[in-house]
């Protein structure tokens, strides 16, 4: 019985192999892109998940409070976590991680590494490392060892074992005292070696906040508790020392996070590359979306074929077929489709996740357990969904009367088929609508003028240490004086800002304010270089020796923020007192979804630290820099930037944003064809008998075509009437995210809906024509 109904299938499948195909593909795409977004959205979900102790775990972060403003801050002081051992006996372990980049020499090539932190012995008792070579408990003991991961022990040591052997870092001998198993991409931090440091020495609470760090709790923890009792440490221990350096309006106060939230952790200076919870949630809503809406199509089109099985039907029902028996039946001719449409699936997840994963930059694969246990849930789901209607309908004709010709549609049909069409395109005008908005806000944001000029200019990385300030210096003299090299300034680069928490200005009415400020370190070529435009006052001067340390210039934004008619002259307090000498006019130095904040640039007095070079040149003759770069510093990789590209990595998020809003629309304008046709096959079968009545009573195929498009029009108006209100509300909330957006317009919101409509009158033309031109004597004697 079973292989008849696989026969009988297949035949079918074979005899509407257009209906076949469209049917096949509308599903196998709302499959691909079902799992796709299910692997983005469990890899996120799932960072730090790996270590078995994740629950007890959390990440402790400071909020550095002004009297103005506040200061979040993922990093904590260096004597937090010998303090929480101490103190506390809920607290298990804690452990420091410090991002501590190094320069490796390896073979001919010098390589800059960023995924080595030091840390202490305590890191292998709180996070799960597998050890390929040497143990936990000795790992990190002693000063100058390192622990190494599998893919940078074959990186620097081949096949070869690494332990006991040395490695160069900055200069220095390490002992290679371990190596661990690689860890999952999705850990927040990504860690290529971890080396030992000897933290014991620091004391002060405020002489160094750039460690994260993490606490193992015995139990799970009641974080809000735990973080009123740092909060008490904070002011028994901290506030002193604030007092000591005349900040005692200043406080620090501890956060706790758990170690599962960490990823999705935002608005934290110097923190890792983070997750977005709003990507999430909206991918979620996708991935039902889609899947639902291909599952429709599939019953739409299942349903629309309907009246050429009405006679087997009916022929079954009088041989002494049961329904029980019929729906068994086309169950199984489902189960044939559906598992056809999921190899296509997946073959499109296989081919497609190279290019999500440039996208969205993560290394997502289907060969997991998870997505395996999904897979096979979501295939059931999908037999029964796609194939539960179809066969109750189909099963549900009364053989009398479809063998007698009087077999009807159920209205009911016709009404949910409807309201999936209406559903369908109301979905595709809205991101028609989104997908215009974002291309124009992205237009907007290149072509804005950010204040100054970012156009062919490059910035180099120069070392910090005390012995190579020399050959710094004569490397920056050696820029200079090359042709190609069409301007030159040495200071802090132009990236979020420097906080500095003890800026304090007086206001008109002689009221002193003090608050944390955004400051650069700059030097008299910065304003020319960039071409920022100076509103009053002056320059800074190298010829006046007092503009070294006396010298300031500030924004449009500090002036405003100060009250002041005019700030020449205001004498500000940045750790010693300062004057006014000019005022710039606002440039964008942050991202365009924030408003200029007030900024303060004074006299470059760092070179060790704000010695990176910034150069006006042609990207053609950056081989030039490298070479001459090589020549000062042969044994350091050639670091630089483009500030176009600095600029363009702020809006990153926004251009995946704009690729996904592009291509999930051309899915949905996809499958609601898809649904469109479907409902069009079926209309046009049901009114074929008064097509050909209305032909024989003279009605020219013109008339008939604009006789049968008026409901399908009618159906797409009621899309846009509930699509384009929505759109406008949530494009309008998206771009509020900008302190600088463009503003909706009547063409963003016309061009949609005419799109719309182009694409709903192509697709049902076909259908509408073909039933118009047939011939009448045919469909009646059908009848």
């Amino acid at each position: 019985m079973i292989q008849n109904y696989l026969k009988i299938a297949w035949r079918n499948l074979l005899k509407h192999k257009t209906f076949s195909f469209i049917n096949i593909l509308g599903l196998a795409i709302g499959i691909a892109a079902c799992l796709i977004i299910f692997l983005y959205v469990h890899n996120e979900l799932t960072f730090d998940q790996y270590n078995t102790k994740v629950d007890r775990i959390a990440r402790a972060t400071v909020l550095l409070h002004g009297p103005e403003s506040d200061m979040a801050m993922a990093s904590s002081p260096v004597p937090l976590a010998d303090a929480s051992k101490r103190n506390y006996p809920e607290v298990e372990s804690a452990v420091r991680l410090e991002q501590d980049p190094q320069i490796m020499k390896y073979k001919n090539d010098v390589i800059k590494e960023s995924g080595f932190y030091k840390t202490d012995q305590t890191v292998f008792s709180i996070f799960t490392f597998e050890f390929k070579e040497g143990n936990s408990s000795t790992a990190l003991q002693n000063l100058r060892s390192i622990v190494l991961t599998e893919s940078t022990e074959k990186k620097y040591f081949g096949e070869g074992p690494a332990l006991g052997k040395t490695m160069n870092c900055n200069g220095q001998d390490w002992l290679v005292t371990g190596v661990v198993r690689d860890r999952p991409v999705n850990s927040d931090i990504p860690i290529d070696a971890l080396m030992s440091c000897e933290y014991s020495k620091i004391k002060g609470w405020l002489t160094d906040i750039s460690v994260f760090t993490f606490i193992l709790f015995k139990n799970k923890p009641n974080l809000k508790k735990f973080e009123s009792k740092l909060n008490e440490l904070s002011a028994k221990s901290i506030q002193p020392e604030w007092s000591s350096v005349g900040a005692a309006d200043y406080t620090l106060r501890f956060q706790l996070e758990p170690m599962s939230n960490v990823h999705f952790s935002q608005g934290k200076l110097e923190d890792t590359p983070k997750g977005n919870k709003q990507f999430i949630y909206i991918f979620s809503v996708l991935a039902v979306v889609i899947l639902v809406i291909a599952l429709l199509n599939y019953i739409n089109l299942s349903t629309a074929k309907s009246t050429e099985r009405a006679k087997e039907v009916g022929i079954r029902k009088v041989s002494g077929a049961d329904s029980f028996q019929l729906i068994r039946q086309f169950l199984l001719e489902s189960f044939l489709l559906v598992t056809i449409a999921w190899i296509v699936g997946i073959a499109l997840v296989f081919f497609s996740l190279p290019f999500f994963n440039r996208l969205l930059q993560t290394r997502l694969t289907i060969s997991q357990t998870q997505s395996g246990v999904f897979v096979g849930l979501l295939f059931i789901l999908t037999l029964f969904l796609a194939g539960l209607y179809p066969a109750f309908v189909l099963s549900g004709f009364k053989p009398v009367e479809v063998l007698k010709g009087s077999w009807k549609h159920q209205p009911k049909g016709i009404l949910l088929r409807k309201t999936i069409s209406i559903t369908q395109f109301a979905l595709a005008a809205t991101l028609i609508v989104g997908t215009i908005v974002i291309y124009s806000q992205m237009k907007f944001i290149q072509e804005k003028d950010l204040g100054f000029n970012k156009d062919q200019v490059l910035t180099i990385n120069m070392p910090n240490d005390s012995a190579s300030q020399g050959i710094v210096r004569a490397f920056q003299n050696a820029l200079r004086q090359r042709p190609e090299v069409r301007g030159m300034t040495v200071s802090a680069r132009m990236s979020e800002g420097l906080a500095l928490s003890t800026t304090m200005a007086e206001t008109d009415d002689g009221k002193k304010r003090e608050m944390l400020c955004n400051f650069f370190q700059i030097d008299p070529q910065y304003l020319p270089f960039f071409q920022i435009h100076l509103l009053e006052g002056r320059n800074l001067s190298d010829s006046l020796s007092s503009d070294k340390k006396e010298a300031l210039l500030v924004n449009e934004a500090f002036v405003k923020m100060m009250g002041w008619k005019s700030g020449i002259g205001k004498q500000i307090e940045l750790g010693q007192k300062a004057h006014v000498v000019g005022v710039v006019k606002n440039f964008n130095y942050k991202s365009l979804h924030k408003i200029v904040e007030p900024l303060v640039m004074a006299y470059n007095n760092n070179p060790r630290y704000f010695n990176s070079p910034t150069i006006k040149i042609n990207p053609e003759y950056l081989p030039i820099v490298r070479k001459l770069y090589k020549k000062y510093f042969p044994l350091l990789p050639f670091e630089y930037e483009f500030y176009d590209d600095i600029v363009a990595k702020r809006y990153e998020k926004d251009r995946v944003s704009m690729t996904l809003f592009k291509n999930f629309t051309l899915f949905a304008i996809f499958v609601s064809c898809l649904g469109l046709y479907g409902l069009v096959s079926l209309i046009t079968v049901q009114r074929r008998k008064e097509i050909g009545i209305r032909k024989v009573l003279g009605a020219t195929v013109n008339q008939l075509f604009a006789l049968m498009t008026k409901d399908f029009i009618k159906l797409v108006i009621w899309a846009l009437i509930i699509a384009l209100p929505v759109a406008g509300f949530m494009m309008n909330k998206w771009l509020s995210s900008y302190a600088y957006h463009i503003s909706l317009n009547w063409s963003m919101f016309v061009i949609p809906a005419l799109l719309v409509f182009v694409v709903a009158l192509v697709v049902i033309s076909s259908e509408i024509i073909k039933a118009a031109w047939m011939n009448p004597v045919k469909s009646l004697r059908s009848e």
